[in-house]
């Protein structure tokens, strides 16, 4: 990740962890200039400051309200946004998580809204992308939000993630979720600096998720115990959707055990070779023929050395001679 110092701007101030997020205003018509592009087909991305970002300005000429979010710009990333060759590992992931959440709740479920958690969120520009998705196209609405990211705060906060993440909780204040009195209010984004936190944070209040995304959140893995962690925080039939590097996308669901005890089952896992998703079973022996060439030569080698026969070094030489002798004998048959 490229390097940031931390700032002392007031914008940049993080919340406690566990604290609602204090969002930065969004206009309506700054919302209305965003869709537009994005239904026109003129949502555009760039590489800045080591992240990938929305353009600074949209095709009408007008400041792109959204340019602080962003995700990772490793340019040597299987899931890079703006690589040749993994350019549609993040928009296929998107469709991924849709298709996976409406088939895994009820309509009824979706419309009376449901708990989200991102681990290792970041900048949150694909936690936008899905969110917007799902609430303006697909109808669901949210009924919470859980940002899980070192970069939020603390000795390791980034003033960009902490900027990224109050435009992101602007953006959604205007979604409206009704508590148990009928009363309406803005959807809550609420900030965690460890999975651990959050961990502990919904253990007391009773709060558990309906869908968990993990994208390409390596560095937040490496730190729990992540099946888990998956068990704790999600509710039975939640969905743990994950991205990994290389391109990787995984669909996980809870269930219960007659005897009450949690599981996780893997409903759908496939792997990016080739521009194409695959099942894993059928790329694990695919490779390209330079390594199945070598992995050839290494099964002659092997068997050679089970028999004893001694290795055959100058097999090239050999063949060189053969053809020689070969080309003399046609000269003296010639004449």
């Amino acid at each position: 990740m490229p390097h940031e110092e931390s700032s002392s701007y007031s914008e940049s101030v993080s919340p406690a962890s566990g604290q609602l997020v204090r969002p930065k205003q969004v206009s309506d018509e700054d919302r209305r200039r965003v869709r537009a592009a994005l239904r026109a087909g003129e949502w555009q991305f760039e590489r800045r400051n080591g992240y990938v970002r929305p353009a600074r300005h949209l095709s009408c000429g007008q400041d792109c309200v959204l340019a602080d979010l962003g995700e990772c710009g490793d340019r040597k990333c299987g899931n890079y946004r703006l690589g040749d060759k993994s350019a549609l590992v993040r928009p296929d992931f998107l469709e991924f998580c849709v298709e996976h959440i409406l088939q895994a709740f009820s309509r009824k479920e979706l419309e009376a809204g449901i708990n989200y958690c991102s681990l290792g969120s970041g900048q949150l520009l694909f936690d936008w992308e899905l969110m917007e998705r799902l609430t303006q196209r697909e109808g669901v609405r949210i009924r919470g939000m859980h940002l899980i990211d070192k970069d939020y705060g603390g000795p390791k906060q980034r003033s960009s993630a902490v900027r990224a993440q109050r435009l992101f909780a602007g953006w959604f204040e205007e979604s409206a979720w009704e508590d148990r009195d009928g009363d309406l209010g803005p959807c809550p984004v609420r900030s965690f600096l460890s999975a651990t936190e959050f961990q502990r944070w919904a253990l007391r209040r009773g709060e558990e998720v309906h869908v968990l995304l993990d994208c390409d959140a390596v560095g937040a893995r490496k730190q729990i115990d992540v099946a888990a962690f998956r068990k704790s925080v999600l509710r039975a039939g939640g969905l743990c959707l994950v991205l990994s590097n290389p391109a990787k996308r995984t669909a996980i669901v809870k269930r219960r055990r007659q005897d009450g005890s949690a599981k996780l089952q893997e409903l759908e896992l496939q792997v990016y070779r080739r521009r194409a998703w695959r099942h894993l079973k059928s790329v694990s022996h695919s490779r390209t023929r330079s390594r199945q060439r070598s992995r050839s030569r290494r099964r002659k080698r092997s068997r050679r050395s089970a028999s004893g026969t001694p290795p055959r070094k100058d097999s090239g030489r050999a063949r060189l001679v053969s053809r020689k002798q070969a080309d003399r004998c046609c000269e003296r048959c010639a004449r």
